[in-house]
């Protein structure tokens, strides 16, 4: 069905009177090989612009294309033009458009519904059944020097937001996205597993909701000081109240079994909590999950206690940003009674132990999460140019777009928080 989004086949006189140069690109060939080379032209719609890319930030679903040649069970089979992060300046406009002109300051919305189906009927068109999204099997990205696209998928950016923020808007339309997905409110205690890009902005947008306390925990001992020191704009002090290194769960045979904070939370008290209040009569034995799960409810416990949430015995919001099961079981077993749990992060692989008795016991929401809704582009350039939302501290290195396969391998380093493209230049 999104075929009928590109009806015409031969490039518009206003773009070939334009006389451009090469449409220099940046296409992934397999795993971890890159190759920066010309590409076709996108050809300009009747409805649509043509904009000339300045800037596209790296992402984490690029990230497991590069590494893994695929993402979400998809893979790349045949050569694709990556990236989806971007924003730029019209520099052609369909005969139809009249809401955009040449020279304005666009973001690309990088994901093309088809209108048609059932989802996007019922307004869910993040996960319409026929989507085209840049730089996913079967789209082109983005991260190339001219990209094509319907005017009403090129939201205006104020003159206040500067490029390379712009580059980020995407993925701080997600942090909008996991916002609304998770219900996170005022005066909410939340819990962030992942201090990438992700979860660094769900912190700063559950900030800017005037979240009560923030809590976030990596493996990387260099994004924990990162997050740290990740400052407010509205009050100049630091966005996560409490950041903790977290290593890998044990997975043998636990040599001490809880019996201090974590065994009488919930399970000699109410029954739920930071443990799940199970009690399963002639359990002897135990498997390497049930293991991790026991160690994870420990280590949680005394977060709990540490950062003074052992009366609410956990968190109102689980946001898990990261992929691993490890910080799966870790999310559960911190989220209180009734908490929401938001699944953000892609793993490597595509099945993980959960700890399904505990959900059902605290009563949990557990929700997964697609992309972004209509409405969180607008939201997130909203936030950008009120400066409620910093994202120039999270921007650490930048490449010219030759140096896209640099560019890839600094993301895949774990050392950078967000990397930026500069599109235009050599």
């Amino acid at each position: 069905m999104s075929q009928f989004h590109h009806l015409v086949k031969t490039q518009p006189a206003q773009v070939t009177a334009l006389n451009l140069p090469p449409n220099t690109s940046c296409v992934l060939l397999k795993k971890r090989t890159i190759s920066v080379e010309a590409t076709p032209l996108p050809i300009l719609q009747p409805d649509g612009v043509l904009v000339k890319v300045i800037s596209t930030g790296i992402c984490g679903s690029d990230l497991h294309n590069y590494l893994a040649g695929g993402v979400g069970g998809r893979p790349v089979t045949e050569p694709i033009v990556m990236g989806h992060e971007s924003a730029g300046e019209v520099i052609a406009v369909g005969e139809l458009v009249t809401t955009h002109k040449v020279g304005d300051r666009v973001a690309v919305e990088p994901g093309l519904p088809c209108r048609r189906c059932i989802n996007c009927k019922n307004g869910r068109m993040n996960i319409c059944m026929d989507m085209r999204y840049c730089g996913a099997p079967g789209s082109v990205g983005s991260l190339m020097k001219y990209f094509a696209l319907p005017a009403d998928m090129a939201p205006h950016i104020p003159e206040n937001v500067s490029w390379d923020e712009a580059g980020s808007i995407q993925p701080l339309a997600i942090g909008v996205q996991i916002g609304k997905r998770a219900d996170i409110r005022a005066h909410q205690t939340l819990a962030i597993f992942g201090c990438g890009p992700i979860g660094l902005i769900t912190a700063a947008v559950a900030h800017a909701y005037s979240a009560r306390k923030i809590i976030a925990f990596d493996v990387n001992p260099g994004r924990v000081e990162f997050a740290k020191k990740y400052i407010s704009p509205l009050t100049g002090k630091p966005i996560i109240d409490h950041v903790f290194h977290i290593a890998p769960l044990p997975s043998s045979k636990r040599s001490d079994t809880p019996n201090g904070l974590s065994s009488h939370i919930g399970e000699a008290g109410t029954g739920g909590g930071i443990t799940d209040g199970e009690v399963v009569d002639g359990h002897e034995e135990e498997t390497e999950s049930d293991m991790k799960w026991g160690w994870a409810k420990k280590r949680m416990a005394e977060i709990l206690e540490q950062v003074g949430l052992v009366d609410e015995e956990g968190v109102d919001r689980v946001i898990e940003a990261s992929g691993s099961e490890d910080a799966m079981l870790h999310g559960v077993a911190i989220a209180k009674q009734g908490a929401t749990y938001l699944q953000v992060g892609l793993g490597h692989i595509q099945t993980n132990s959960f700890p399904t008795l505990a959900v059902t016991n605290k009563e949990l929401d557990v929700k997964g999460i697609t992309r972004y809704t209509a409405s969180c582009f607008p939201s997130a350039i909203d936030m950008l140019s009120r400066g409620v939302v910093d994202l120039k501290q999270l921007i650490t290195i930048k490449f010219p777009l030759t140096k896209s396969a640099e560019a890839f391998e600094a993301v895949a380093s774990g050392k950078q928080i967000k990397v930026i493209v500069k599109n235009q230049e050599e």
